[in-house]
């Protein structure tokens, strides 16, 4: 912890300690530069965090997840993997597998990418031919888009405009799909709706809809098909502890409690910040990781951009925000641990971890999560805690969730709940400090601004950059970054 006191001075300042930027602030520190984290929060993690509740008569604690259960970017050479090689730490991690309930059509992913094929066939027997040779193709892709992470310091990374005629030639699947419609793609193997609305169901780990994603968008998150998605025993607050352990044993320093309430800049470029309670910490560097509006208008004055570049950072679309329903069970539900129902229009996922890792809830119980998107719009129109109506409203929403997951995967479901907990796009906002209490970032499709920024020694990490929302994505970001920190020439 840094004490309050005079000025500091350190190479590297990042300000706010979601993943990514607790990915940067990790590599950095293994390679001797001296860090702070800045966290206005009392625990690092940003969305990937975990609380506890206990229930009266409950012999234990229940822990929740704000939302991250399911990680993708930890195969042999995979950035999770890479990050976790390099800052020389270890996670005990549990496969996730998922079941797909969608209007009425149940689908169980199984083991592997054959298994998943076999059932998405039986389920759709008359598009079998045409979902083969897709998953086929999405494989290629995906092969494709991280076949030189051994060149590129373990994370896949665009080819420069000149590289890229020779870049297409080796990756052919990729060439030929990556920036087309994701939809189009799908409409190129097969001709059924709801086989499309399957197989589009998972770009809800990015994005509302699915409509505008590329083949790019979305080759990544087949990951999970390919090489399966992981959850950290112990919750996802295990992933931001993992991080934050490695920067504090190599001498790095963690503020947490620390709101910063500005990015002090000299002649143009970063000196340092300034804390709420008055403090200066001072380093030629600084990385933003938190909402990109705020960080590049609210924490910087404006006129240090580009005219134009301020523009885009003002207009910047946020993406979504949710309400996550936290539910503590009196039973384990014997089903997998990521659940996806659409239902009379509704669509959201559910979580049930408890079945990979007991001891997130005392015995006999399990820790359930609900997790409905709503668009920047639906966020923005959502009633503050101070209306009248902002109670009854969240109730219904949470009663709707509960009811589709009776109807659709667990009869009874209502009947075992000992303890629900609420949260809104208001919730969000709170503990993360993003309009509208978006937690994507940015959304998809639109203009997302790179690492580097305009203003020199400032850049950006997070889901609010080019590399988009998700573990995988954000470990990504922060590795960039600090690459192109202490390897300029490279980047």
């Amino acid at each position: 912890m840094v004490a309050y006191g005079t000025v500091s001075e350190f190479d590297v300042i990042v300000v706010g300690a979601g993943i990514g930027g607790l990915t940067a602030a990790s590599l950095l520190a293994a390679r001797g530069l001296k860090v702070l984290v800045a966290e206005a929060h009392n625990q690092c993690g940003g969305n990937c965090t975990s609380w506890r509740r206990r229930v009266p008569g409950r012999s234990g604690l229940f822990v929740f997840d704000a939302g991250v259960q399911d990680i993708s970017g930890l195969g042999p050479s995979g950035p999770v993997t890479n990050l976790l090689g390099q800052i020389g730490s270890s996670i005990a991690w549990e496969r996730v597998h998922h079941l797909y309930w969608i209007d009425g059509i149940r689908v169980a992913a199984g083991q592997s990418q054959r298994a998943f094929v076999d059932a998405l066939c039986e389920a759709f027997p008359a598009q079998a031919d045409g979902i083969r040779r897709f998953m086929t193709e999405m494989a290629a892709i995906y092969r494709d888009l991280y076949a030189d992470v051994g060149q590129t310091g373990g994370v896949p990374i665009p080819p420069r405009l000149e590289a890229l005629h020779d870049w297409n030639r080796r990756h052919p699947a990729a060439a030929r799909w990556a920036q087309e419609r994701f939809a189009d793609m799908l409409r190129a193997f097969t001709n059924d709706d709801r086989l499309h609305t399957l197989l589009q169901t998972v770009s809800e780990y990015i994005a509302t809809t699915p409509d505008n994603l590329s083949v790019r968008d979305m080759a990544p998150l087949y990951g999970y098909y390919f090489e399966g998605g992981r959850y950290p025993r112990g919750g996802s607050q295990t992933i931001a502890n993992t991080l934050a352990g490695s920067i504090s044993c190599r001498g790095g320093q963690i503020a947490t409690k620390t709101r910063i309430t500005e990015i002090v800049i000299e002649r143009g470029r970063v000196t340092g910040v300034r804390t709420a309670k008055g403090q200066t910490f001072t380093a030629p560097l600084v990385i933003a990781n938190g909402d990109v509006v705020a960080m590049l208008t609210s924490l910087t004055d404006p006129h240090h951009l580009p005219a134009g570049y301020a523009r885009r950072v003002a207009s910047l679309k946020r993406g979504p925000s949710a309400v996550l329903v936290s539910l503590g069970l009196d039973t384990v539900m014997d089903l997998p641990p990521r659940i996806f129902i659409r239902k009379d229009g509704l669509s959201f996922g559910v979580g049930n971890p408890s079945v990979l890792d007991p001891n997130l809830a005392p015995p006999g119980c399990s820790a359930v999560t609900l997790l409905l998107l709503l668009s920047e719009a639906e966020a923005a129109a959502w009633p503050e805690p101070t209306d009248p109506s902002y109670r009854s409203h969240k109730d219904t929403i949470a009663k709707c969730l509960i009811d589709a997951v009776e109807q659709a995967v667990f009869p009874g479901f209502s009947r075992h709940v000992v303890y629900r907990e609420t949260a809104t796009p208001a919730t969000f906002t709170a503990f993360t400090s993003a309009r509208n209490g978006n937690i994507y970032g940015a959304a998809r499709a639109v203009w997302r601004p790179r690492m580097q920024t305009p203003i020199a020694g400032l850049y950006l990490a997070g889901a609010g950059t080019d590399t988009g929302a998700g573990i995988e994505a954000v470990i990504i970001s922060g590795t960039r970054v600090a690459d192109a920190i202490t390897n300029p020439a490279a980047n």
